[in-house]
């Protein structure tokens, strides 16, 4: 094991042997000179690990050393020792890039924790780090004994988000693979609970918000601050993509979040269009059968009268806008400056929507593009993606810009996704529709322990064309494959991005209510 080797630097150097011996016992190696000449002339000559540099030395100074010794070695630690609190002294040290700094007189503990700091730091957090993680697993797993009611659901799941930042800063393997673990068994248990769940929300009040209730529960209310409100969905956000961009956003805003859960299937065909129109499929499809085509057609073309619906919903609700609703859907950069020009005359605006699709291409294309999947291989990833992909983007802009208006912001997303490790057969008939997270078609089977199978699609609020119409959606991070395509599928979809089905991630969505700082 490596010795840490010390060069301690001090004219009064032979009053400090004590201290070279506390250090030698702890296995520190340590070597002493008495003026920064030397000091300088043995780095020159040898490898140090650490520089112990007395403030006040005569002849060449300790300020002066560091100087010497930064330009032969930019990144040795140096802890300063001083005799002096003087505030400017101690800047002029900081700027030159020391360590730490101990004021005498100075005591042999201090020293070690100043060591500590520099080497031990990464190792006694990555301890503590873990001893929380294990209090955080236990506490988690009594939950799930405990049978946790939705907002439980919602506090496990900002938790799992919470300590994938932690995770990702950490950058340990072991400590990964337990979260991946304890995600995975947090999943499995919370697909339980929905399919137990989700029709009975259907009916009753005790719920949690749904898609369809936002505009009512979230939006509309805001009318009465009399400011224009500003409706961003980012489709296909998860909440740990949102945690990856809120600290930018809190620097433009004041933040209130709260959390709804998406409605099944968590795809944009149903999730966006109940978000817009306060409705289930199933009476989207009734009332308004020219905007509900047939399956083959679903993903092109369901979401194209996303506003009528808005507006649709805002007439039910006794809301005339005056001046009406606006809305923008952005796919590509052209559009995202179409905004940017556009944005500022929108501050006298009753609510404007603006659709972000970025990410959800992004899912999309990644299972098609070798690029992509190299560039965003895992979850961690995807996080520095979004970051990077935000603070780069016309969104981000905009927000600047809305952040000096006096208008609230919502941004919300319409479901998340999951990454998909695990194949399940399933089987259908031609028409069956083609994605890989739910399936919708006549007669459907799949493997009931990996997927939820609704025979009754009404109980879920979604339409069927005939009486052998059902939908499948998969559990957990299964994606289903054709058993006569099954290596195909699995080489095109294993370990990509998918939404459709019931994971936290897909379901379990934030929300921030945000309000331009004073």
């Amino acid at each position: 094991m490596h010795k840490v080797k010390i060069l301690w630097v001090d004219d009064e150097i032979e009053h400090l042997k004590p201290f070279v011996m506390f250090l030698e016992e702890r296995d520190y190696l340590v070597k002493t000179v008495t003026n920064g000449r030397d000091a300088i002339d043995l780095i020159l000559e040898e490898n140090f690990d650490l520089v112990l540099l007395d403030e006040q030395m005569p002849g060449l100074d300790g300020l002066s050393t560091l100087k010497e010794i930064k330009l032969i070695n930019s990144s040795l630690p140096i802890i300063m020792i001083t005799k002096s609190e003087e505030e400017g002294l101690m800047e002029k040290a900081i700027a030159s890039q020391i360590a730490d700094y101990l004021i005498k007189p100075i005591n042999p503990n201090q020293i070690i924790m100043a060591i500590k700091k520099i080497f031990h730091a990464d190792e006694i957090r990555r301890n503590k780090i873990g001893e929380e993680y294990s209090l955080f697993s236990t506490k988690v797993n009594q939950r799930l004994f405990s049978k946790p009611d939705w907002e439980d659901w919602v506090d496990i799941y900002k938790e799992i988000c919470n300590w994938e930042v932690v995770i990702d800063e950490m950058n340990d393997p072991t400590l990964s693979q337990m979260h991946f673990l304890e995600k995975k068994n947090c999943n499995s248990e919370f697909c339980n609970y929905i399919e137990e769940n989700y029709p009975r929300w259907l009916k009753s009040d005790d719920r949690p918000p749904l898609s369809y209730d936002i505009i009512n529960e979230y939006i509309t209310p805001l009318f009465s601050e009399g400011k224009p409100v500003y409706f961003i969905i980012l489709d296909c956000l998860r909440l740990d993509q949102y945690n990856a961009i809120a600290p930018f956003i809190a620097e433009l805003f004041d933040i209130e979040m709260d959390y709804y859960y998406s409605i099944l299937p968590t795809a944009t065909p149903y999730s966006r269009n109940s978000l817009f129109s306060g409705l289930l499929p199933a009476d989207i499809a009734n009332e308004f059968p020219s905007y509900w085509v047939d399956v083959s057609e679903m993903e092109s073309s369901r979401n194209r009268n996303e506003h009528q619906l808005l507006d649709a919903h805002l007439n039910d609700l006794g809301l005339a806008l005056d001046p009406s609703s606006k809305y923008v859907k952005i796919f590509n950069i052209e559009e995202g400056n179409f905004v940017l020009r556009k944005i500022e005359s929108w501050s006298k605006e009753k609510l404007v929507i603006l659709v972000y699709n970025f990410l959800d291409l992004l899912t999309h294309h990644r299972s098609r593009d070798q690029i992509l999947q190299e560039t965003i291989p895992n979850e961690q990833a995807l996080r520095a993606f979004t970051k990077h992909w935000f603070l780069h983007s016309s969104l981000y802009e905009a927000l600047k810009i809305i952040s000096q208006q006096d208008a609230i912001v919502v941004l919300s997303t319409d479901h998340g996704s999951v990454k998909v490790n695990r194949a399940t057969q399933a089987i259908g008939d031609r028409d069956t529709s083609n994605t890989v997270r739910y399936k919708q078609g006549k007669n459907l089977t799949c493997n009931e322990r990996h997927a939820v199978y609704v025979k009754n699609p009404n109980m879920y609020g979604l339409p069927a064309q005939n009486i052998v119409d059902n939908y499948i959606f998969a559990k957990d991070d299964y994606y289903f494959v054709y058993p006569n395509s099954y290596h195909q599928y699995q080489k095109q979809y294993n370990g990509t991005f998918q939404h459709g089905g019931i994971s936290l991630e897909e379901m379990i969505l934030p929300l921030a209510i945000c309000r331009p700082k004073k």
